[in-house]
């Protein structure tokens, strides 16, 4: 794997933790959570379909 790959990957698990984190403790259900959470996903997932 590339490092960009590599850091997109990451950028991706750290979106879906966040994510899973929030829904499973409520009192972390806030909007800035959850856009942080989905600007990671897409970053990531941009980033890695960038690396191929």
């Amino acid at each position: 794997m590339e490092t960009v790959q590599m850091s997109g990957g990451a950028m991706l698990v750290l979106g879906i933790i966040i994510a899973i984190i929030i829904i499973l403790l409520p009192a972390f259900i806030y909007i800035y959570a959850w856009l942080a959470a989905i600007f990671l996903i897409i970053g990531g997932l941009v980033t890695v379909m960038q690396g191929k």
